[in-house]
């Protein structure tokens, strides 16, 4: 299997975006699937799952989860024999049976303890004969039912894979591990996300009207580019530096660059350079294209080191410069690269080693912003 299509997107529950399969075999989680990070005050957190060995995960397997029937028959014994005795106390004691009484014992025994408690429990006393007219279905419905021996509402759901599901998400690295391989980052409203995966009204109203080929076959596209576009950044490798059109991969999406975004960056730094001139000791801001943003000094400034953001120790040595440039650079991250700390800083010491960019001073910062995750850092004197 590609490592771009790793398990994460199979077992997610659908509720996170993912296809919810059901695994029986041997199905290893690599340990660079169990990264995660977090934008704070003091720079972005890194975090991986567990301790920091190199085995891979197993993920959990469902036989695990299923009882067996021959073990299903011994407790579905002793479960009704449990629940007779405490029938017959709640009787001496002239009480009623509860939620909290039977909690253990809710959902096992054959049928099910809680099928006694069923709003139609009545209506379904009178359903007599009812195993042998399943059996008898196979020859009137040409429909494979492995199930033809239990039904759902006399005998209760035959299994619960509530835990199932738990475990599941705790063996990704949890809900924000999971996350972390989507776009959900992205989102900044996070309101978005619940309708990001669910059908639209448009598309329900849709699917039931009289639509020719070409209409139907483009609708059932829908949910095949919300699926790719939403794991993105696990899906697509490629390192995209959001300044030109590119299509993403595997979607029919295309990502335009210094349009609209880049441009509202840069005038919202400027607006607050403006505000900002008698603090900072500016005489000018200027918006460039190539370096986005100059900054002209009334007097000298002191230039510290290039450093981080987030570093608080600046080394300020006898540099001084009256010219200070930003570069705004948009990125698009993916899960194994979205660390927008090192793209600050690898992108300013390209840009600034080489002979081709012309920057009009020495000193300056180059911004990052990813777009994909929502993360912000920059790097510079």
């Amino acid at each position: 299997m590609p490592s771009r299509f790793p398990p994460v997107l199979f077992c997610t529950p659908k509720e996170l975006g993912g296809l919810g399969m059901l695994f029986m075999g041997r199905v290893f989680i690599p340990q660079s699937d169990l990264r995660w990070s977090k934008q704070t005050d003091v720079g972005i957190t890194h975090f991986c799952s567990g301790m920091s060995h190199n085995e891979d995960q197993l993920i959990p397997n469902l036989y695990r989860y299923i009882m067996p029937r021959e073990a299903e028959f011994i407790d579905s014994q002793r479960v009704w024999t449990e629940y007779a005795l405490k029938r017959q106390e709640a009787i001496t004691q002239n009480k009623r049976l509860t939620l909290e009484d039977l909690e253990d014992t809710w959902d096992r025994g054959i049928p099910r303890i809680n099928t006694l408690f069923e709003k139609d429990r009545h209506a379904l006393a009178y359903d007599k004969g009812w195993r042998v007219r399943t059996d008898f279905k196979q020859y009137q419905i040409l429909k494979q039912n492995p199930f033809w021996w239990t039904h759902q509402r006399h005998d209760g759901k035959s299994w619960n894979l509530n835990n199932y599901r738990t475990d599941m998400i705790q063996a990704l690295d949890g809900v924000e591990g999971i996350l972390e391989h989507t776009l959900f980052k992205g989102f900044v409203i996070e309101i978005v996300f619940s309708d990001a995966l669910t059908f639209s009204s448009l598309e329900q109203s849709m699917r039931w009207k009289k639509l020719t080929n070409a209409q139907r076959s483009g609708l059932n596209q829908i949910p095949n580019r919300r699926f790719t576009l939403w794991w993105s950044p696990t899906i697509n490798h490629a390192n995209i530096y959001v300044g030109f059109q590119v299509q993403l991969h595997l979607t029919g999406i295309f990502m335009h660059g210094k349009i609209p975004i880049h441009e509202s960056v840069v005038t919202d730094h400027c607006q607050i350079f403006d505000q900002e001139l008698d603090a900072l000791e500016v005489e000018t801001v200027s918006a460039f294209t190539n370096h986005d943003i100059l900054l002209f000094a009334a007097y000298k400034w002191n230039i510290s080191k290039p450093s981080l953001l987030a570093d608080s120790k600046d080394v300020i040595d006898n540099t001084t410069s009256k010219k200070y440039w930003f570069d705004v650079q948009l990125h698009r991250g993916d899960y194994d690269s979205h660390d927008v700390e090192r793209y600050a800083r690898d992108k300013f010491l390209d840009y600034t080693t080489d002979n081709i960019s012309i920057y009009p001073s020495a000193t300056g910062v180059m911004i990052g912003i990813d777009l994909a995750y929502n993360l912000h850092s920059a790097f510079g004197n």
